[in-house]
């Protein structure tokens, strides 16, 4: 009988069956992601390369939305790999650069993004392969760009959830807050180090240290 208020659940959905429940969720904006990708590469036939955990419940779904923004794109594929042991990530990294990947998109997977500096940025930034992230503090890390959501909103979204609750209302009269309008941030050293050309677009900002 007690309310729940939860924050940053990226797959919303799992929480459908506890009536008692309401919060917020942080599940990327691919279409807008994708935006950035093309704008970065210069090119919308862009074949790219994603890892994700077995472990963490919220990839497939982040791989099936990343696929239905790239349906927006004539020519762009996405090529997922599973990662079920992270001591694999490595030989992952190289078996999709091996197939001809262009870039690489994160998605909001804890087990891949823990790995980024040091399995994953290496490997593709000796090989010149982009690698994009799904929030700004991958950038900060070494990735190209994001189009990345601000979590502060994240948490004020659950916060406000919180508030209604202690003021009368349920839980299962409040709809899930999905933060939108993500801004777009990018690495200028990144893109030096890559030799990729900054596209001219409004409202970036660069985190490069």
């Amino acid at each position: 009988d007690i309310q729940v208020v939860y924050c940053a659940i990226t797959d919303a959905s799992v929480m459908s069956n506890y009536k008692n429940a309401t919060g917020s969720s942080d599940i990327p904006d691919f279409d807008k992601q994708l935006k950035v990708v093309t704008d970065f590469l210069g090119k919308k036939d862009v074949k790219i390369g994603v890892l994700y955990s077995t472990e963490e419940s919220s990839s497939p779904i982040q791989v099936e939305n990343l696929k239905k923004a790239a349906e927006a794109y004539s020519g762009m594929q996405i090529i997922d790999s599973a990662v079920a042991d992270i001591t694999t990530i490595d030989t992952k990294v190289n078996d999709l650069i091996d197939r001809g990947v262009d870039c690489f998109v994160n998605l909001l997977d804890n087990t891949v993004v823990g790995k980024l500096e040091t399995n994953i940025l290496p490997i593709t930034n000796e090989k010149k392969i982009p690698v994009f992230g799904s929030e700004i503090e991958q950038v900060k890390l070494g990735c190209v760009a994001s189009a990345s959501i601000e979590y502060v909103n994240v948490g004020k979204a659950a916060g406000k959830a919180a508030a209604e609750i202690l003021g009368g209302k349920k839980a299962s009269d409040i709809p899930v807050a999905t933060i939108s309008d993500p801004s777009v941030y990018y690495s200028s050293s990144a893109c030096k180090a890559l030799g990729l050309t900054v596209p001219n677009v409004d409202g970036m900002t660069d985190v490069a240290k």
